[in-house]
């Protein structure tokens, strides 16, 4: 008689044997199934949570090298100029290439007369203040007033890469000035040195912003904010290219990169001497630790299943061995090798395990069903 044979008429003889290890394999590999679905769930929610709660590398000019800013006297006070390297396209195009950065924005500065409408009139010291703020944006959406939910946009569309000569504004300024999309304002630049022509501007979005109640002149009023993007700023400050003043901010896929990802952009080849950078995952590191400890305790969960499952196993499987010492000398007795002996044992165990890991994946995926219909899963930044 074979041994597949053997092993399979010893299991159909002792049915209560069979079921018996039937049950624990099946309750085994449920507990472990369930045990790495829900640890690959944790796993995917937190990637998801990082990839929300985001981060971001900002390469700015380096305020703290004095040799890259000329300072001079003036009349109404000290002039400061940037003398050093500008951040260029191509310096950002370089940083981009690099795996894991989603997305960038370039912020540009300036301020502006308004022409043909009204800002919001705050605090004067005097003729000539009259003027507010001006950021200009590769992609509004990730001003940091949108990101802070300071600023929320409740008509049009945010400004993206491409744009040309649009601008966001608020909805004081709007009800003001009876302004609507698609409506053009006029602005021109405010500094005292430098012939600057007027500019249109056509409004693509308009923000609002709850006003506070500190105290503001015109140009500190958020109200009379005018985003706009870089092709607008450079003729407003008629500028050869366009320059990000206050920098580029990068963002990353998942926050968790973030330092490989600086360490590969201060081994590009850029002007260091004029540039520094900055990492900011400081809502990753909030979420961080809890999200850390959840996989930890899963992790553990799952370890201390397994060993106590094969300790399980074993005790069982050793019990039942030694009582078949009568049925295994019978066997070597007719001349069965002790190696057909241990192989028939080993078969009978995976026959019955076969079936027992089948099943468990229906169980398990009730279990995992279960577990996600009483637990909480999913996280959410706060």
């Amino acid at each position: 008689m074979s041994t597949l044979k053997r092993a399979f008429l010893y299991t159909m003889r002792k049915k209560t044997k069979t079921l018996i290890l039937f049950l624990v394999l099946v309750t085994i590999s449920t507990f472990i199934l369930t045990g790495l679905s829900i640890y690959k769930a944790a796993d995917d929610s937190a990637l998801s949570l990082r990839q929300s709660v985001g981060g971001s590398i900002r390469l700015e000019l380096d305020e703290n090298n004095r040799k890259n800013w000329q300072y001079q006297q003036a009349a109404g006070g000290m002039l400061v100029d940037y003398v050093g390297a500008p951040i260029t396209d191509e310096d950002i195009q370089k940083i981009m290439s690099i795996d894991g950065i989603k997305a960038y924005n370039g912020l540009g500065d300036g301020s502006v007369f308004a022409k043909d409408f009204s800002f919001i009139s705050g605090f004067s010291f005097g003729a000539g203040s009259d003027y507010s703020r001006l950021p200009s944006v590769t992609d509004s959406e990730y001003f940091n007033f949108f990101t802070r939910k300071a600023f929320q946009l409740v008509e049009g569309r945010h400004i993206k890469e491409g744009d040309d000569h649009v601008v966001l504004i608020s909805t004081a300024i709007a009800e003001k000035n009876a302004l609507k999309l698609g409506d053009t304002i006029t602005v021109q630049c405010c500094y005292d040195r430098g012939t600057y022509p007027d500019v249109s501007l056509t409004i693509i979005g308009i923000y609002a912003y709850e006003a506070d109640n500190e105290f503001n002149t015109t140009s500190t009023d958020k109200r009379n904010r005018l985003i706009i993007d870089h092709k607008a700023m450079q003729e407003i400050m008629q500028r050869d290219v366009i320059q990000y003043d206050n920098g580029v901010d990068f963002y990353v896929d998942d926050p968790r990169e973030m330092e490989r990802i600086a360490s590969q952009i201060k081994a590009l080849d850029l002007d260091w001497d004029s540039f520094t950078l900055t990492m900011d995952n400081s809502a990753y590191e909030a979420v961080a630790s809890p999200l850390t400890a959840m996989q930890n305790l899963i992790v553990w969960l799952i370890v201390g299943c397994v060993a106590v499952s094969v300790g399980i196993l074993i005790l069982i499987l050793s019990m039942w061995i030694k009582q078949r010492r009568h049925e295994t000398g019978i066997l070597l007795s007719v001349g069965i090798s002790k190696s057909r002996i241990i192989l028939q044992y080993t078969v009978e165990v995976l026959m019955i395990a076969i079936v027992a890991f089948g099943l468990s994946f229906f169980t398990s995926s009730l279990g995992c069903q279960a577990f996600h219909s009483h637990t909480c899963l999913k996280f959410h930044p706060k």
